[in-house]
Parts: structure tokens; C-alpha cells; sequence
């Protein structure tokens, strides 16, 4: 009987540890949705792949100067259902993405919560969308000044 109740223990510890783990993930704790941009560039690189996909854009700062910025979007399947495959981020196709800006500015990552293609394609929301900031309030984003 003792086996019996130190297996369910044990699963219990389980569940609970991958549980805790996943909240950790998907918490939103990395980004600030006080820091939300609307970034323009181009493309350098795509990394299509679960559980998230991340596009990277060399992001034009004016004057001439830019920031190489890495965007996670929700599981690449979101994005197909939108309408978009990798083929529609070959390096050097020009888009614009809103993104709520890493804590940590510095370190050039954003979540995204809207892809415009320069040939006007575009999408945005939870299907696309990478992991929402833990403060996040609806529609924030469609007043996010452009990043310079």
C-alpha cells in the first residue's frame, strides 16, 4: 500500500515541477508592455521552429544606424494559419513588427504581437503573437511609438 501512495507522490511532484516550469515560460516575465515599438527593417534570419518562432531584423534606427533585433512569435504553425510561410522571410524582405520591447532593452529581443509585410500582408494577435507580457493590457499596441 505504501508503494501505492509514494508513486502518486511522486507523480504529484512531477506534475507539479513541469506545471511550475511551464508557468516560468509562459509568464511573460522577460517583457515589458511598457515597452511596446513598432519596429522597421529587414530581414536576417528566420528560425522556424517550435515552441516559438523568431524572426530576426536588422532594425533601422535613422541616419543610417541600426540594431540586429530577435523577434519571438507564437509556435511557427500560428504563423501558417495567418497566411505565412518561410519562404515569406528570405533575407532582406522588408517588414514592420510591434513588440513589446525584453525588460532589459539592451539585449534586443521583443515579443510580437503584429507582422506587416512590406507587401501588406499582415497579422496580428494571440495566433501570431510570442509570449504576452505579464502586464499586458488589450490593445496597448496600437499606439506604440516607432523605435528609434
Amino acid at each position: 500500500m505504501s508503494s501505492f501512495f509514494g508513486k502518486r507522490a511522486g507523480l504529484l511532484s512531477m506534475l507539479t515541477l513541469c506545471t511550475s516550469t511551464a508557468w516560468a515560460h509562459h509568464g511573460g516575465g522577460t517583457f515589458d508592455a511598457t515597452k511596446c515599438f513598432v519596429f522597421k527593417g529587414t530581414v536576417r534570419q528566420v528560425a522556424w521552429v517550435n515552441p516559438h518562432a523568431w524572426i530576426y531584423v536588422q532594425v533601422d534606427k535613422g541616419g543610417g544606424a541600426s540594431e540586429l533585433w530577435g523577434f519571438e512569435f507564437s509556435a511557427f504553425g500560428g504563423l501558417m494559419r495567418a497566411g505565412f510561410k518561410p519562404a515569406d522571410f528570405a533575407q532582406g524582405t522588408k517588414l514592420t513588427v510591434t513588440a513589446y520591447a525584453n525588460r532589459i532593452v539592451e539585449k534586443h529581443t521583443g515579443s510580437a504581437n503584429k507582422l506587416v509585410l512590406a507587401d501588406g500582408r499582415q497579422a496580428g494577435g494571440s495566433e501570431i503573437a510570442g509570449t504576452a507580457p505579464a502586464n499586458e493590457s488589450s490593445g496597448a499596441s496600437s499606439s506604440c511609438p516607432e523605435y528609434k
